[in-house]
């Protein structure tokens, strides 16, 4: 895909963006019209009604209308937890990428997976790794983009937050703790420890911060607990990176990219 197109998801995700899909026909009747041929979910984290008209009200009064108010469709999910009546985006992310209601801090996990550990009640953490149980903890539930790759398709990530955080992670990641964001990271390596493989031979486009989560624990800023150089590990597997805005413009025209751009969260501005 040409960077430009790249350049212009990552403007428009850094803006807003909130779509629904439905119809009056059943789900699953014949399509009239030609399948698309690119999918992309946009999500504004924690974007719900009150948000919507806060913005509505602000930009174009109430009786005006925002472009997304103009689109032909529009459809209601229901994306809270599993365990507490304020969900968190971990199981909110979660649901909309799996159909699975899970509990708060989970990740693209089974519904009975616990973000702790029931017997002594703390969390299954060791700083910014996981601790989650090997095995009688839940399992992996397939995801909408694990899916989209299992069928050929080139899939991609891009946010305004750290790539390892809970919104975009639930599209590529399982993990019982969303704040096991070294663990998370290493899950994005084609072949390397602790690898998704679901993934295949790998996510063709990651972009958004985080940097600290993938560079070894000698360096300056890193949030890793182990000499890992993962920035280094997925260059030997074919992927370009970009740490910034020149670096971006110096990228080939296709290949699989990596773009982390800060150490933490991208700034607004």
């Amino acid at each position: 895909m040409n960077r430009w197109s790249f350049s212009a998801a990552l403007a428009a995700m850094a803006l807003a963006g909130c779509g629904g899909s439905g119809s009056g026909a059943p789900f699953g009747a014949a399509a009239t019209e030609p399948a698309p041929k690119n999918i992309l979910f946009f999500l504004g984290d924690g974007m719900g009604l009150t948000t919507m008209t806060a913005a509505r009200i602000y930009k174009v009064g109430e009786d005006g209308e925002l472009t997304m108010d103009t689109l032909p469709e529009t459809a209601f999910v229901k994306t809270f937890s599993a365990n507490a009546q304020v969900t968190d985006s971990a199981p909110s992310m979660s649901a909309y990428m799996t159909g699975v209601k899970m509990n708060n801090e989970v990740i693209s996990m089974s519904a009975e997976t616990s973000a702790y550990d029931p017997a002594t009640l703390k969390d299954y953490l060791a700083g910014a790794d996981t601790a989650c149980p090997a095995s009688g903890n839940g399992k992996p539930v397939t995801t909408l983009l694990e899916l989209a790759k299992g069928a050929g398709l080139g899939t991609g990530v891009i946010t305004t937050t750290r790539i390892t955080h809970a919104t975009p992670a639930a599209t590529y990641a399982h993990i019982c703790h969303r704040d096991g964001e070294n663990t998370i990271a290493a899950q994005m390596v084609p072949g390397g420890s602790g690898y998704n493989s679901a993934l295949g031979d790998g996510v063709d486009v990651f972009m958004g911060g985080g940097l600290r989560h993938f560079l070894p624990k000698e360096t300056t800023g890193s949030s890793r607990t182990d000499s890992r150089d993962l920035v280094a590990e997925m260059k030997a597997r074919g992927y370009s990176m970009a740490a910034s805005r020149s670096d971006f413009d110096k990228l080939p025209a296709s290949g699989k990219l990596l773009g982390l751009f800060t150490a933490s969260h991208m700034s607004y501005d």
